[in-house]
């Protein structure tokens, strides 16, 4: 279906017009001043073919008044030729009437002409809105269907901005035409269907648990108000038979109790006069023996006074006597001491007084001369020690000095010198350091080939960086698989076969979208990897799934070994004799050249590394014991070698031993000198301690013989004195028997008339006990007498109860009561006490019973009622959940279904773009994601993302601009224009449709003219259609060329008027 022809009339500002679109392969350029009306021109195709997008208010001309009728005619030919050709006449013509009376809505008829000649129809078919057969659904489905030709449908028209919004467009938005153009907006809405019926379903289970348990409750209260009512109907039935049957056995206790107490009462009123008159007898015998012990108590008290009077004088005599025998024995011993001492003195009074004055004056002279002595003698002293401790440093000294020199002399005699025992010890340490190099060295690569053995024998031949970036992922937990655990070479491949993968056979795939690694291995995200088809085996590769992986691990598998087949198709990125070649350059070996896809070479491998891991731990404990002797002489010698300079040191320090020597004779002599002025001194000394000794003897004696002579001056006063003393004594000691004899006598009295005293007490208090004793008896008897008149009174007022509370209960329940009553009332052995409690608690659980709020009657029933309801509830909560199960799986599938389909669109429209973009030198990509906002709606986003070639950084969406109006952010306008026309390019090329045209409106507003010519022939070459292409530029020849037919609008303001005009092309 090739345009042919367009004509209109009544369209806004146009006059009556003819577009001559024809020609089947050639193209159509429309071009014009913004604001002309260029645009209005795909209104109109859009509007015959019922676009959708076309609002037929938009077509009406505003310089109309509206009082004026508006009638618009469109028609829009085509020629039944091209790659879409359908069972048709040669021309078709669709057309369109528009009527709109004023003030009311506009009409529409639809009309679509067949022929094989052009005006010279065949057939004429119209469709309006009231039509049962020709409607305009219709007329819509003929379209899509019979013509192919719907617009919206085929993407036959691009409206303004349209083919250059992708770029501004939001991603959601973008995704949503993307979606809409390959179909995937029914898998999407099946699968949106799908989740609002899932999250009605879970909405119903919650729901439904929500009712399970509320009902789980209500049967709950329920059993438990019928639990209550059971319980309450046995309680009062339990109660109210203890409550009779304690009454009965009451009231046969009173009775009993009632006749005895009558009798005890009787019996107590006898007692009580026989106490009384006991009573009386015993206060008459109380106050005699008061009076007489009156009597008693007035006799103690005189006895006491004049007893006192008698204690107090000989307490008086008894002192006096002591004082006078004190003076008595001080006078007697002091006359008996001087009369002693006189009689041993052989000097006079006067010869003693000069002896003192003499004596006095030599004890001065000796203290003096012994003084200085003791000083000089001191002195002496101090030296002498000084020189003694000097002589015993030096001798000390001097034999160390000996003993040294031999020890020294021997070991320099052995070693030399220090410079010889160092220049060994050097030696060695540059021995021992290289050793320990090469251990170290030898000990890494043990390390790496006992790590290599171990990966080996779990069948894990792991690199260096590969396993940095396997413990990299692990830390983030994402899995992550090195090449050669997803793929092996198969059993027909040979060693040589695996050198071709070098570049990227050290590759790590990684279950995830993006990430950035942390070396310079290739990494691989597996979920952006979409293959074209399911790839188990390579076999011109010799590659295939490697044996025994999991279910889960093998779509992994698929897609690395999918991705390996991508190097090898010749593409961008391709590997040419064990090179990788890309657009940047050329890549070598990832690592050191290995064997790891192949199980053979792996044997191989891990054999050659045992041997090598052997040979090793034998040259490493070699070296290690070369090391161990080599550090020991070392030690050894450091160990020495001070000691060796402390000998040659020592050696250079003979003249200061010499002078040494010298120096101890010297001392020595000293010393014996000192020693004997010392001793001269010594016996001085002690010869003048002999003489203040006897001095200090004869002085005492003199001072004694003095002390006599002066107390005998003394004496005869005191022998009168004493005299006198022992006078007094004998007449004080006759005067104390005295007063003692009558206070004796005294004492005997006082002791009998206290024991009488005593006496009458103790019978007047056990006349106060018995008066007591009597009291007490009559009281606790009259008390007992009324407490069992009381009691009579109390009973009988029980008894009274108990007969009114039986009535009552004969009355109230009277099966219950007869129940009771027939049984057979066995003696009591219950106390009252007993008796009474059980009453009480029968009586509380009756009443408590009978009383009891809340009581259902209907509690069985409604329980019953209540469990059904609740099964009923449960089981419709089962069925729900069962649906939800299957709801949740067949959402899982939609979702699968739609993910699947998505990234096969996608990484179809992403080669296209990326090989059309790169034709620019410009990187492109084109992704999706899918996210859930706050109310958990699922957003489908759409990116498309470029960057120069040689650029850096990561690429970012086309949209993506500065915030807060800010520029500097984002691409330029050209690149925008570019990205969203060769986007629109690889979704029309990605469609399963040939239509024979486009209409492009404002195709290259943005372009600059060499990309403009690139673009429109990329266009021309991948669509091979027809294209009418409606643009505001000036063009050079060169783009002019391009096309077969070329328009210009003009319009005209002041009129105003829009035209039309064609340009004829010279050849």
């Amino acid at each position: 279906m090739i345009p042919w022809r367009l004509t209109f009339s009544g369209i806004r500002d146009y006059p009556p017009t003819l577009l001559d679109l024809s020609g089947i392969d050639e193209h159509v350029i429309i071009t014009g001043p913004n604001g002309a009306g260029k645009s209005t021109i795909t209104f109109c195709m859009g509007a015959v073919l019922y676009s959708s997008k076309v609002d037929m208010e938009g077509l009406k001309s505003r310089n109309l008044s509206s009082d004026q009728t508006w009638k618009a005619r469109i028609s829009f030919l085509f020629k039944n030729d091209g790659l879409m050709k359908i069972d048709a006449p040669t021309f078709i013509e669709f057309s369109l009437k528009i009527v709109q009376e004023p003030g009311q809505p506009i009409k529409k008829e639809f009309s679509i002409s067949t022929g094989e000649a052009i005006d010279k129809w065949e057939e004429t078919i119209k469709y309006t809105s009231g039509d049962r057969y020709y409607n305009f659904s219709t007329y819509k489905k003929d379209l899509q269907y019979k013509y192919k030709i719907d617009p919206d449908l085929f993407y036959l028209i691009w409206y303004q901005q349209e083919v250059n919004q992708f770029a501004v467009m939001n991603p959601e938005e973008r995704f949503r035409i993307f979606s809409e153009m390959h179909g995937i907006d029914k898998i999407q809405k099946d699968w949106e269907e799908s989740m609002e019926k899932m999250k009605e379903t879970a909405e119903t289970l919650r729901v439904a648990e929500w009712n399970v348990k509320g009902m789980k409750a209500e049967v709950a209260m329920k059993k438990a108000a019928l639990d209550s009512f059971l319980d309450n109907q046995k309680r009062l039935h339990n109660g109210a038979k203890l409550y009779i049957e304690s009454l009965l056995q009451l009231e046969v206790h009173y009775k009993k109790e009632k006749e005895t107490l009558e009798e005890l009462v009787q019996q107590l009123m006898g007692e009580i006069e026989d106490a009384k008159a006991e009573q009386v007898f015993q206060k008459s015998e109380k106050e005699k023996k008061k009076e007489y012990l009156t009597a008693l108590r007035s006799n103690e008290e005189q006895l006491n006074l004049l007893m006192n009077e008698k204690y107090e004088k000989s307490r008086e005599i008894s002192q006096s006597i002591k004082k006078i025998e004190e003076r008595i024995e001080n006078l007697e011993n002091e006359l008996e001491e001087i009369t002693l001492k006189k009689n041993q003195i052989t000097r006079s009074e006067e010869e003693v007084k000069a002896a003192l004055r003499q004596l006095t004056e030599e004890q001065t002279k000796t203290n003096n001369e012994f003084e200085n002595t003791s000083l000089k003698l001191e002195e002496l002293n101090n030296t002498w020690q000084e020189k003694v401790q000097i002589i015993a440093d030096l001798n000390q000294q001097i034999e160390t000095d000996e003993k040294l020199e031999a020890k020294h002399a021997e070991r320099l005699r052995e070693y030399k010198s220090s410079y010889s025992v160092q220049e060994k010890i050097d030696s060695l340490e540059k021995e021992v350091e290289n050793r320990k190099d090469k251990k170290l060295k030898m000990t890494r690569t043990l390390q790496e080939l006992q790590d290599e053995l171990r990966l080996l024998e779990e069948n894990r031949d792991l690199s260096a960086r590969q396993m940095e970036s396997l413990k990299f992922f692990r830390a983030r937990q994402i899995k992550a698989y090195p090449l050669r655990e997803l793929i092996e070479l198969d059993e027909s491949a040979k060693l040589k076969d695996e050198q071709i993968f070098n570049t990227i056979k050290y590759t790590i795939f990684f279950n995830e979208k993006h990430i950035e690694p942390p070396n310079d291995l290739y990494h691989v995200p597996l979920m952006k990897v979409i293959p074209d088809r399911p790839v188990m085996e390579l076999p011109h590769l010799h590659l295939r799934i490697k044996e025994g992986l999991s279910e889960a691990e093998i779509p992994h598998a698929m897609k690395a070994l999918w991705w390996v087949e991508q190097f090898f198709k010749g593409g961008t990125f391709t590997i040419k004799n064990g090179m990788l070649v890309d657009p940047m350059g050329i890549r070598g070996p990832q690592e050191k050249e290995r064997f790891i896809l192949s199980a053979r070479a792996i044997a191989v491998r891990k054999q050659e590394v045992k041997q090598q891991i052997d040979k090793m731990n034998q040259q490493i404990l070699q070296i290690e014991h070369e090391i161990e002797n080599g550090t020991k002489m070392i030690q050894q010698l450091n160990g020495i070698i001070q000691q060796i300079r402390e000998s040659e040191a020592f050696m250079t320090n003979e003249l200061e031993r010499t002078m040494r020597k010298k120096k101890y004779q010297e001392e020595v002599e000293n010393r014996n000198k000192i020693e004997r002025e010392k001793q001269a001194l010594e016996k001085k000394k002690e010869g003048l301690i002999r003489l203040q000794i006897q001095q200090d003897e004869f002085k005492k004696k003199l001072q004694e013989e003095a002390a006599i002579y002066e107390e005998l001056g003394k004496m005869k006063e005191k022998y009168e004195e004493l005299n006198e003393h022992k006078s007094q004594l004998a007449f004080q000691k006759k005067l104390l028997k005295t007063h003692k004899n009558t206070v004796a006598e005294l004492e005997n009295d006082l002791e009998q008339i206290r024991y009488k005293i005593k006496e009458t007490d103790r019978a007047i208090q056990d006349l106060d006990d018995m008066i007591e004793a009597d009291e007490r008896k009559i009281h606790s008897i009259t008390k007992q007498k009324d407490n069992y008149s009381d009691r009579i009174e109390t009973i009988k007022q029980e008894l009274v109860q108990i007969i009114q509370e039986l009535n009552d209960l004969q009355n109230l329940i009277p099966a219950v009561y007869q129940e009771v009553v027939a049984m057979e009332i066995t003696e009591n052995v219950l106390s009252v006490h007993q008796l009474k409690q059980n009453c009480e608690n029968g009586k509380v659980i009756f009443n408590q019973a009978r009383n009891e709020e809340n009581i259902d009657i209907a509690a069985p029933e409604n329980y019953k009622t209540a469990k059904q309801e609740y099964d009923r509830l449960e089981d419709e909560y089962k069925r729900t959940k069962i649906l939800l199960e299957q709801d949740i799986e067949r959402t899982e599938q939609l979702r699968d279904k739609l993910e699947t389909t998505i990234n096969m669109r996608v990484l179809e429209l992403q080669q296209r773009f990326k090989s059309y973009m790169s034709q620019f030198q410009f990187e492109g990509e084109i992704s999706w994601q899918t996210f859930e906002d706050r109310k958990q709606r699922t957003h489908f986003n759409l990116y498309i993302k470029a960057r120069k070639e040689g650029h850096r950084g990561t690429m970012e969406d086309v949209s993506t601009k500065a915030r807060g109006g800010k520029v500097g952010k984002g691409v330029s306008g050209g690149e925008e224009s570019l990205s969203s026309l060769l986007f629109a390019l690889a979704l029309l090329q990605n469609l399963r449709t040939a239509p024979g045209f486009i209409v492009l409106d404002e195709f290259d507003s943005a372009l600059d003219e060499n990309r403009k010519i690139k673009v429109f022939d990329l266009y021309a070459q991948e669509l091979k259609r027809k294209l009418i292409i409606l643009t505001p530029k000036s063009h050079e020849e060169t783009y002019l060329n391009r096309f077969s037919k070329a328009f210009i609008v003009r319009h005209n303001p002041t009129i105003p008027e829009s035209r039309v005009v064609g340009v004829v092309k010279k050849d």
